[in-house]
Protein backbone atom coordinates (compact mmCIF):
# COMPACT_ATOMS: atom_id res chain seq x y z
CA UNK A 1 0.00 0.00 0.00
CA UNK A 2 3.02 2.58 1.02
CA UNK A 3 4.53 1.45 -2.17
CA UNK A 4 1.74 2.08 -4.82
CA UNK A 5 1.05 5.48 -2.83
CA UNK A 6 4.70 6.65 -3.36
CA UNK A 7 4.21 5.46 -6.98
CA UNK A 8 1.56 7.62 -7.50
CA UNK A 9 2.59 10.51 -5.72
CA UNK A 10 5.81 10.42 -7.93
CA UNK A 11 3.76 10.22 -10.57
CA UNK A 12 1.49 13.06 -9.98
CA UNK A 13 4.61 15.14 -9.49
CA UNK A 14 6.28 14.29 -12.47
CA UNK A 15 3.36 15.58 -14.44
CA UNK A 16 3.00 18.69 -12.67
CA UNK A 17 6.82 19.03 -13.15
CA UNK A 18 6.22 18.37 -17.11
CA UNK A 19 3.03 20.43 -17.45
CA UNK A 20 5.16 23.67 -16.09
CA UNK A 21 7.45 22.89 -18.85
CA UNK A 22 5.24 22.60 -21.64
CA UNK A 23 3.54 25.74 -20.51
CA UNK A 24 6.60 27.68 -20.00
CA UNK A 25 6.80 28.65 -17.00
CA UNK A 26 10.07 28.54 -15.43
CA UNK A 27 11.48 30.36 -18.25
CA UNK A 28 12.36 33.98 -18.02
CA UNK A 29 10.22 37.11 -19.17
CA UNK A 30 10.57 37.89 -22.52
CA UNK A 31 11.51 40.93 -23.25
CA UNK A 32 10.94 41.93 -26.88
CA UNK A 33 13.45 44.47 -27.30
CA UNK A 34 15.91 41.40 -26.73
CA UNK A 35 13.72 38.54 -27.78
CA UNK A 36 15.87 37.97 -31.30
CA UNK A 37 19.08 37.51 -29.60
CA UNK A 38 17.96 34.46 -26.99
CA UNK A 39 16.29 32.34 -30.13
CA UNK A 40 18.54 29.45 -30.82
CA UNK A 41 19.14 29.32 -34.77
CA UNK A 42 18.03 25.60 -35.55
CA UNK A 43 19.16 24.07 -39.01
CA UNK A 44 15.96 22.68 -39.65
CA UNK A 45 16.73 20.73 -43.08
CA UNK A 46 19.79 19.04 -40.97
CA UNK A 47 17.52 18.23 -38.58
CA UNK A 48 15.66 16.77 -41.19
CA UNK A 49 18.21 15.23 -42.92
CA UNK A 50 19.25 13.13 -39.27
CA UNK A 51 15.27 11.83 -38.87
CA UNK A 52 15.65 11.10 -42.42
CA UNK A 53 14.75 7.41 -42.82
CA UNK A 54 16.03 6.75 -46.21
CA UNK A 55 19.42 8.37 -45.28
CA UNK A 56 19.23 5.58 -41.89
CA UNK A 57 18.51 2.91 -44.53
CA UNK A 58 21.39 3.98 -46.57
CA UNK A 59 23.42 4.43 -43.51
CA UNK A 60 22.51 0.89 -41.95
CA UNK A 61 22.52 -1.05 -45.59
CA UNK A 62 26.67 0.30 -46.10
CA UNK A 63 28.16 0.20 -42.69
CA UNK A 64 28.88 -2.69 -40.67
CA UNK A 65 26.14 -3.27 -38.01
CA UNK A 66 28.41 -1.90 -35.20
CA UNK A 67 29.78 0.95 -36.93
CA UNK A 68 25.84 1.69 -37.95
CA UNK A 69 24.62 1.82 -34.49
CA UNK A 70 27.79 4.13 -33.38
CA UNK A 71 26.62 6.42 -36.03
CA UNK A 72 23.02 6.68 -35.39
CA UNK A 73 23.35 7.25 -31.72
CA UNK A 74 25.30 9.91 -32.91
CA UNK A 75 22.89 11.44 -35.40
CA UNK A 76 20.03 10.53 -32.80
CA UNK A 77 22.43 12.96 -29.81
CA UNK A 78 22.76 15.54 -32.35
CA UNK A 79 18.56 15.11 -33.04
CA UNK A 80 17.98 15.56 -29.45
CA UNK A 81 19.91 19.02 -29.48
CA UNK A 82 18.00 20.13 -32.17
CA UNK A 83 14.93 19.45 -30.32
CA UNK A 84 15.56 20.53 -27.29
CA UNK A 85 16.82 23.75 -28.84
CA UNK A 86 13.41 24.20 -30.89
CA UNK A 87 11.86 23.68 -27.47
CA UNK A 88 13.53 26.39 -25.83
CA UNK A 89 12.70 28.64 -28.67
CA UNK A 90 8.82 27.27 -28.08
CA UNK A 91 9.32 28.52 -24.27
CA UNK A 92 10.70 31.82 -25.51
CA UNK A 93 7.67 32.15 -28.32
CA UNK A 94 5.40 31.19 -25.91
CA UNK A 95 5.92 34.15 -23.01
CA UNK A 96 5.37 36.35 -25.91
CA UNK A 97 2.50 35.08 -27.47
CA UNK A 98 0.81 35.30 -23.41
CA UNK A 99 2.21 39.01 -23.81
CA UNK A 100 0.35 39.74 -26.87
CA UNK A 101 -3.00 37.66 -25.91
CA UNK A 102 -3.15 41.18 -23.53
CA UNK A 103 -3.23 43.53 -26.23
CA UNK A 104 -5.88 45.78 -26.55
CA UNK A 105 -5.72 45.18 -30.35
CA UNK A 106 -7.87 42.27 -31.24
CA UNK A 107 -5.53 40.99 -34.26
CA UNK A 108 -2.18 41.29 -32.32
CA UNK A 109 -4.51 39.79 -29.37
CA UNK A 110 -5.61 37.12 -31.51
CA UNK A 111 -2.39 36.35 -33.11
CA UNK A 112 -0.96 36.05 -29.49
CA UNK A 113 -3.63 33.75 -28.99
CA UNK A 114 -2.73 31.34 -32.07
CA UNK A 115 1.30 31.59 -31.12
CA UNK A 116 0.33 30.51 -27.46
CA UNK A 117 -1.04 27.47 -29.06
CA UNK A 118 1.65 26.56 -30.90
CA UNK A 119 4.04 27.19 -28.84
CA UNK A 120 2.51 24.40 -26.32
CA UNK A 121 1.65 22.37 -29.19
CA UNK A 122 4.88 22.62 -30.50
CA UNK A 123 6.77 22.03 -26.80
CA UNK A 124 4.31 19.04 -26.22
CA UNK A 125 5.38 17.47 -29.71
CA UNK A 126 9.17 18.27 -28.13
CA UNK A 127 8.90 15.94 -25.20
CA UNK A 128 7.01 13.38 -27.16
CA UNK A 129 10.66 13.62 -30.03
CA UNK A 130 12.78 13.60 -27.08
CA UNK A 131 11.48 10.31 -25.80
CA UNK A 132 11.13 8.53 -29.37
CA UNK A 133 14.90 9.99 -30.29
CA UNK A 134 16.44 8.70 -26.47
CA UNK A 135 14.61 5.00 -27.32
CA UNK A 136 16.61 5.47 -30.71
CA UNK A 137 19.68 6.01 -29.19
CA UNK A 138 18.64 3.03 -27.03
CA UNK A 139 17.70 0.69 -29.58
CA UNK A 140 19.47 1.82 -32.71
CA UNK A 141 17.73 -0.38 -35.08
CA UNK A 142 14.18 1.00 -33.75
CA UNK A 143 12.00 2.57 -36.69
CA UNK A 144 9.88 5.83 -35.17
CA UNK A 145 8.28 7.96 -37.45
CA UNK A 146 8.95 11.87 -36.31
CA UNK A 147 6.44 13.84 -34.53
CA UNK A 148 6.06 16.19 -37.05
CA UNK A 149 8.26 18.83 -35.23
CA UNK A 150 9.35 20.32 -37.81
CA UNK A 151 5.89 21.07 -39.13
CA UNK A 152 4.78 22.38 -36.01
CA UNK A 153 7.88 24.22 -35.79
CA UNK A 154 7.45 26.24 -38.87
CA UNK A 155 3.91 27.09 -38.07
CA UNK A 156 4.68 28.66 -34.25
CA UNK A 157 7.68 30.64 -36.38
CA UNK A 158 5.10 31.89 -38.91
CA UNK A 159 2.57 32.61 -36.32
CA UNK A 160 5.86 34.65 -34.26
CA UNK A 161 6.57 36.27 -37.22
CA UNK A 162 2.78 37.43 -37.67
CA UNK A 163 3.19 38.69 -33.64
CA UNK A 164 5.98 40.62 -34.50
CA UNK A 165 5.05 42.34 -37.63
CA UNK A 166 1.45 43.44 -36.32
CA UNK A 167 3.25 44.57 -32.69
CA UNK A 168 6.34 46.40 -33.99
CA UNK A 169 6.34 46.40 -37.93
CA UNK A 170 9.42 48.56 -37.65
CA UNK A 171 11.53 45.33 -35.97
CA UNK A 172 9.64 42.69 -37.46
CA UNK A 173 12.01 41.30 -39.79
CA UNK A 174 14.68 41.03 -36.50
CA UNK A 175 12.31 38.31 -35.55
CA UNK A 176 11.75 36.11 -38.49
CA UNK A 177 15.58 36.08 -39.36
CA UNK A 178 16.00 34.86 -35.49
CA UNK A 179 13.46 32.01 -35.89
Amino acid sequence: MTVTLILVVGAAVALLFFLFRIKGFGAAPVEESNLASRLQSVDLEAFRNLIDPDEEEFLRSNLQPAEFRAIQQQRMRAAVDYVIGVSQNAAILLQLGLAARRSPDIHIAEAGRKLVEDAVRLRLTSLLATGKLYARIVFPGTVLESAGIVDHYQSMSHQAALVGRLQNPAKAGLLSKAI
